[in-house]
C-alpha cells in the first residue's frame, strides 16, 4: 500500500486530453490574419492612402464645356403690321481643358465660340459668329514656381502613407507578440492543470490508503484527519488551477481573432516549451550596444517616428513659401474666328487672325498675413514635438532592449534551478517514503514534501514559461519578430518566435 502511494505521487503530469490543437506557428499565422486589431492598422493604410488620391486628384486633367441658346424677341415701338417684332438667336459654347501641375503652374487650353441668327426691321441685323481658341498659362512667380507650396500636400500625404504602412507593420509585430505571450500562458496553465488534478488524485489515493491503515490500526486516526484535510486543500487548488487554465484558453482565443462563438472551441497549444540554448554572445556586455543599435534600425515604430518628420518638414516649408506675396503671370496665346453665317462651326475655321496673344501680371499681397505665420508655428511646433517623441522612443527601446536581455539570461537560470528543484523534491520525497515504511517517518513529513514538489513542478512549468515569453520580448524588442525582407522589399515572413535571435 505505501509503495502504491509513492508511486501516486511521484507521477509525472499526464497531458490534458484535447480535441484539437495548434502549433505556434499556426497560432500566429491564423492572430495575424483574423485579429481585428490588425484589421483596424490596414483600414489606416487605406485612409490615407484615400488622402493622396484625393490630394493627387488635384493635379488630374479636367475637361469642361458648356452650351447655351437663347432666343430673343423684342417688340417694335410703331411695328409694321406684318412684322410686330425683332428676333435674336444664338448659340455660344464653350470646351476645354485644365490642369495644375506639380510645379504651381495652370495650364489651360480652350475655344469660345458664338453664333448669332438675327432679323430686324429697325436695324440693320446679320447672321455671323465669332470664336476664340487660346492656350492660357498661369505661373506663379515668387513662390518657387509653385513647386514647395502646389505640391507640398500631395508630397506629405505620401510620406503619411510610406508611416501608416511601418506603423502596420509594427502592428503586425506587437500582434505576434501578444499571440505568442498568449500561446505560452495557455500552455502553462494547462500543464500546471494538469499538475494539481494529479495531485489531487494521488491525495486521494493517499486518504483511502491511510483509511485502510487506521483501520488495520497501524496509523493512529489523526493521520486520516490530516490526508482528508489534504485532500481538500488540493481539491480547492485544483480547481483555481482549472479556471486559470479556461481563462488562459479563452484569452488565447481572443488573440487568435476567434469569433466569439468560437473563442470556448480555442485550440489548445501543441507545441512544447524552447529549450534551454546557449545566449552568452547575445547576452555579454559588448554586444548591448549593438543589439540597440540593431533595435533602432528594426523598429517599424521607430522607423515610422522618424520617418514622420519628413512629411512634417514638408508642410513646414510650404508654410514658409506661402508668407511670400502672390504674384502671378499671365499668359495667353492663340486666334480668333469670323464668320457671316450661323454654323456653329464656321467660326473656328473661317476668316482666323494670325496668332494672338497677351501677358500680365497679378498681386495678391496680406500685409500681415497672420493666418500663414500662425500656420508656420503650429507646423514647426509639430516638427519639435515628434523629434522630442521620437528620443524618447528610443530611450524606451533601448531599455527594453536591455531588459528583455537580462529576462531572457535570468529566466534561463531560473529554468535551470527550477528543474534541479524538481529532481532534488522528487529524491526526498522518494526517500521519506522510505523512511515511513520503517515507521520513522510521518504523514505530516510526506504532505509536506508532496507540497515542496508539486509547487516545484508549478514553477519549473512557469519559470519555462517565463523563458519562452521572454524570448518573444527580445525579438520583439529588436525588431525580429519577422525575418528580413526579400529582394523586393516588399514582403517578410514570420521569424521563429521560440528561439533566440542571432547576434
Amino acid at each position: 500500500m505505501i509503495l502504491a502511494i509513492r508511486s501516486a505521487a511521484l507521477a509525472l503530469p499526464a497531458a490534458p486530453a484535447t480535441v484539437s490543437g495548434l502549433s505556434l506557428r499556426e497560432a500566429l499565422t491564423d492572430s495575424l490574419r483574423e485579429n481585428p486589431a490588425v484589421k483596424i492598422q490596414e483600414t489606416v493604410i487605406e485612409q490615407r492612402s484615400g488622402v493622396l488620391d484625393q490630394i493627387s486628384g488635384t493635379f488630374d486633367w479636367n475637361a469642361f464645356t458648356s452650351v447655351t441658346e437663347s432666343q430673343n424677341r423684342t417688340p417694335q415701338i410703331s411695328p409694321p403690321a406684318t412684322t410686330p417684332t425683332d428676333r435674336s438667336n444664338s448659340l455660344a459654347y464653350t470646351f476645354g481643358f485644365s490642369r495644375e501641375l506639380r510645379n504651381g503652374i495652370s495650364i489651360s487650353p480652350h475655344a469660345e465660340v458664338l453664333a448669332k441668327d438675327q432679323h430686324s426691321l429697325s436695324t440693320s441685323a446679320a447672321d455671323g459668329g465669332v470664336a476664340r481658341v487660346s492656350f492660357d498659362v498661369i505661373v506663379p512667380l515668387l513662390r518657387g514656381l509653385g513647386k514647395d507650396s502646389s505640391g507640398a500636400n500631395e508630397a506629405a500625404a505620401r510620406g503619411d502613407v510610406k508611416v501608416a504602412k511601418l506603423l502596420y507593420r509594427h502592428s503586425l509585430a506587437a500582434q505576434a507578440f501578444n499571440t505568442a505571450a498568449s500561446y505560452w500562458s495557455s500552455l502553462a496553465t494547462e500543464d500546471s492543470f494538469a499538475v494539481q488534478r494529479d495531485v489531487e488524485r494521488a491525495a486521494a489515493r493517499l486518504v483511502e490508503s491511510t483509511k485502510v491503515l487506521v483501520e488495520s490500526r497501524i496509523f493512529p486516526p489523526a493521520y486520516l484527519l490530516q490526508a482528508e484535510a489534504n485532500l481538500r486543500e488540493k481539491r480547492t487548488v485544483r480547481i483555481n488551477a482549472e479556471l486559470d487554465a479556461r481563462s488562459a484558453r479563452f484569452s488565447f482565443g481572443q488573440a487568435l481573432g476567434l469569433p466569439p462563438e468560437k473563442i470556448a472551441e480555442t485550440p489548445a497549444p501543441t507545441d512544447p516549451f524552447p529549450p534551454i540554448t546557449e545566449i552568452g554572445s547575445l547576452t555579454a556586455d559588448e554586444a548591448r550596444t549593438p543589439m540597440i543599435r540593431r533595435a533602432l534600425a528594426s523598429r517599424a515604430d521607430y522607423l515610422a517616428s522618424t520617418e514622420s518628420i519628413v512629411p512634417l518638414n514638408i508642410l513646414a516649408r510650404q508654410a514658409v513659401i506661402d508668407l511670400k506675396p502672390r504674384l502671378n503671370l499671365t499668359l495667353s496665346a492663340g486666334y480668333q474666328g469670323l464668320s457671316a453665317s450661323n454654323d456653329a462651326l464656321a467660326p473656328l475655321r473661317e476668316r482666323v487672325t494670325s496668332g494672338n496673344g497677351s501677358i500680365g501680371v497679378s498681386l495678391d499681397w496680406p500685409f500681415n498675413n497672420s493666418y500663414q505665420r500662425g500656420l508656420l508655428r503650429q507646423r514647426r511646433a509639430n516638427i519639435d514635438q515628434v523629434e522630442a517623441q521620437t528620443i524618447q522612443l528610443s530611450q524606451s527601446i533601448a531599455g527594453d532592449v536591455l531588459v528583455s536581455l537580462e529576462q531572457v539570461r535570468l529566466r534561463a537560470d531560473a529554468v535551470m534551478s527550477a528543474k534541479d528543484t524538481v529532481e532534488l523534491s522528487k529524491r526526498a520525497l522518494a526517500a521519506q517514503y522510505e523512511q515511513l515504511k520503517t515507521g520513522s517517518g510521518t504523514i505530516l513529513d510526506i504532505l509536506s514534501l508532496e507540497n515542496l514538489y508539486s509547487s516545484s513542478r508549478i514553477r519549473y512549468i512557469n519559470a519555462h514559461a517565463s523563458y519562452a515569453i521572454a524570448i518573444a520580448q527580445l525579438r520583439f524588442a529588436l525588431g525580429a519578430i519577422f525575418d528580413e525582407k526579400g529582394a523586393t522589399g516588399s514582403s517578410f515572413s514570420l521569424a521563429d518566435l521560440s528561439t533566440p535571435p542571432t547576434p
